[in-house]
Order: C-alpha cells, then structure tokens, then sequence
C-alpha cells in the first residue's frame, strides 16, 4: 500500500512538471490551454501531497519525505512565478 501512494504521489508530480516546462520550452504548442499548466499544480500536488502525507503515516522513509518536500514545491511554484512576475515586470 505505502508502494502505490508513493508511485500516485510521484505521478501527480510529474504530470503538472512536464506541462510546465513544456509551457517555458514550447516543445508541443497547445494554443487552447495557453497558460494553464502554470495552475496545473494546484489542482495535482494538493492530490499528490494528500497521498504522500498518507505514505508517510505508514512508513517514514527518505522517498516519502523527497516525495512531499517536491510536491509541496511544485504546489507552491504558481504563486512564486505570479509574484516574481510582477516584482520583475511590474503590475
């Protein structure tokens, strides 16, 4: 069981990661959802940290924690990018 929440953990994490740096590197344009995958994490990673936090009420280990420590930056990773954005660029 501690197996499949890690492995749905990492998938959620990888899933919002593959469209954000398709999103930087426009390596397959999708014109529809243009700048969506920024919020994609959102949704993902607060589904993702859910089942890590699980896993690691069954079992402390380094995977669970890497696990929780990448979905809760990449949840974090919206807010950072609107807030450099506009400290950059201006409002």
């Amino acid at each position: 069981m501690h197996e499949k929440f890690v492995m749905i953990a990492y998938l959620l994490f990888f899933i919002p990661l593959i469209f954000i740096v398709n999103f930087f590197f426009d390596i397959i344009t999708f014109e529809k959802i243009q700048g969506l995958p920024v919020f994609f994490p959102l949704i993902f990673c607060s589904i993702g940290l859910f089942f890590a936090s699980k896993a690691y009420r069954i079992q402390k280990s380094a995977l669970t924690l890497s696990v929780i420590i990448a979905n809760l930056v990449l949840f974090l990773f919206p807010f950072i990018y609107m807030i450099g954005g506009t400290l950059l660029f201006g409002p």
